[in-house]
């Protein structure tokens, strides 16, 4: 081939990948850390647009713990590895958590239907109406954050075979919404509840996944068969289900066995096995999982971050190297599910917002 052919195969290749739609030249930039995506934005005007579209650096969630008495809560913040000690307001002490959501948890004293939804960083509090449950529910989760009229607190019981049971609350109620539903979905999981293009998914103990449409107050069982996992039999394996801009993703984890990763295909009512997450990060625990694209510099892409850490970071599973962070690390993680540790969103100015909370605690403390 002559050096003038060669040349010219080069250019048309070059052309080629300048003249690849936005939608996948922008794919393809989710794959990239930040460094290669800056580098690639300076190739052409096309590629400059597809890296920008992309290139949001997401602030991780923070890993919320509670002391064994209850009285105080330590956020961790894995970005910076530091901690922030704080101190409960005494109406909650002795309650637990269901389910977070932007930045709210949904509470109450032990298992009992008196509800209440807090943001732990602001101190706001919304006490909910008495849900008056003569049997404990068995799932609950809410769509955002009551500051929006949008906010739907939802719960789920089949109190009889063949039965299920719904209720709901939104701002401004003052009682909570029921119905009833002919429909078979028994040995619900707590709080395997997540909510995503507009309707709440459950899953309950055989991986069956049901889906609660609150605008239109519907309840299906979908017919998808759950996703094909090894030691069935077993009980010890962790399940976390996570919603990331209308994609649902299931991770499943048995004894010390690499996680397996699924992703929900509604068309065709399948799970399909994920080899990657691309640019995503998941944050699972078993009272709310959360997912971010591009995280803070030192954090790591197209990994699993479960609630564990030590004093340098948290512990996170590479699905690209298929191997945990740190690398000595060999805690059972199929046994998360007993961790009431949780992770939860952080506004923007959460950094502050904290450390000026524990500034006026202690100013308060010297004065007395």
């Amino acid at each position: 081939m002559s050096v003038k052919n060669n040349e010219e195969s080069k250019n048309m290749d070059c052309q080629i990948w300048r003249d690849l739609p936005l939608e996948l030249l922008s794919s393809v930039m989710t794959y990239l850390e930040i460094k290669d995506n800056v580098r690639a934005s300076v190739v052409c005007k096309s590629w400059y647009e597809a890296a920008v579209s992309v290139r949001v650096i997401d602030q991780s969630p923070w890993l919320m713990s509670f002391s064994q008495t209850k009285n105080t809560y330590e956020f961790f913040d894995p970005s910076n590895c530091k901690k922030y000690a704080m101190e409960l307001p005494k109406s909650l002490v002795g309650s637990i958590v269901h389910y977070s959501k932007d930045g709210w948890l949904l509470m109450s004293k032990d298992f009992s239907s008196e509800f209440v939804l807090f943001n732990p960083f602001t101190m706001d509090l919304v006490v909910l109406p008495d849900l008056q449950l003569w049997n404990y529910y068995q799932l609950v989760g809410f769509s955002c954050a009551p500051t929006s009229s949008e906010c739907v607190v939802f719960t789920m019981k089949d109190y009889d075979p063949g039965h299920v049971t719904i209720r709901t609350w939104s701002p401004g109620q003052t009682t909570w919404s029921s119905m009833q539903v002919e429909s078979q979905f028994l040995d619900a999981e707590y709080n395997k509840v997540v909510f995503s293009n507009g309707v709440f998914y459950c899953l309950n103990r055989k991986k069956f996944l049901a889906v609660f449409d609150p605008s239109l107050r519907t309840w299906n069982v979908l017919h998808i068969q759950p996703p094909r996992c090894p030691s069935e039999e077993r009980s010890d394996g962790g399940r976390y289900m996570v919603g990331y801009k209308g994609e649902i993703f299931l991770v499943h984890t048995y004894e010390n066995t690499d996680p397996l990763v699924f992703q929900l295909d509604l068309a065709r009512g399948t799970w399909n096995t994920n080899d990657t997450l691309g640019s995503l990060t998941i944050f699972a625990s078993s009272k709310s999982c959360e997912s971010t694209t591009y995280v803070n510099e030192g954090m790591l892409r197209n990994s699993i971050y479960f609630p564990s850490y030590d004093e340098k970071c948290c512990v996170a599973y590479s699905v690209h190297e298929r191997r945990y962070h740190p690398r000595e690390h060999n805690l059972d993680l199929g046994n998360q599910l007993s961790s009431d540790d949780i992770w939860i969103e952080p506004p923007k100015n959460a950094t502050e917002i904290v450390e000026k909370s524990i500034g006026n605690a202690c100013v308060e403390f010297t004065s007395v």
